[in-house]
């Protein structure tokens, strides 16, 4: 495979990553979560910046908010993958999100996100392996 479609397969890792964060928050919140929990959480306000809101909506908006910007980060890594002249560059950047990323994951998540920024940077890995192979065989 090309160091461009193993970029995308990265790429790809982070927008399904986010996807199932967000189909993840709707359907727990959908099968009614923890109800004892949720209540802890909507009993106790914050005041925030001239706002008052509760642990569970500050969660919430933490929560949907992480979904749509791993959607959005794999759509923009899509898009640099196709007007990018070298990727390598951009895919350096891509495996050290994904790397930091993983590690986060694992201290922290539950196996869906472990597994696929394993898979992210395992792609981004390869490739700039694989540019760097096509880089060397275009000089010969």
């Amino acid at each position: 495979m090309t160091d461009l479609t193993w970029f995308r397969v990265g790429a790809w890792c982070w927008t399904v990553t986010g996807a199932g964060h967000l189909l993840g928050d709707i359907s727990l919140r959908a099968a009614g979560g923890d109800p004892a929990i949720d209540a802890q959480m909507r009993a106790h306000a914050l005041d925030l910046m001239g706002t008052q809101r509760t642990y569970y909506q500050l969660m919430m908006s933490f929560s949907l908010a992480m979904g749509i910007a791993l959607v959005c980060v794999g759509i923009l890594l899509l898009q640099l993958a196709t007007h990018a002249r070298d990727i390598r560059p951009i895919a350096v950047l891509a495996l050290s999100m994904s790397a930091l990323s993983l590690t986060m994951s694992i201290w922290l998540d539950p196996p869906p996100p472990i597994i696929l920024f394993t898979l992210a940077c395992a792609a981004f890995a390869l490739s700039l392996r694989a540019g760097a192979t096509d880089k060397q065989e275009a000089r010969r």
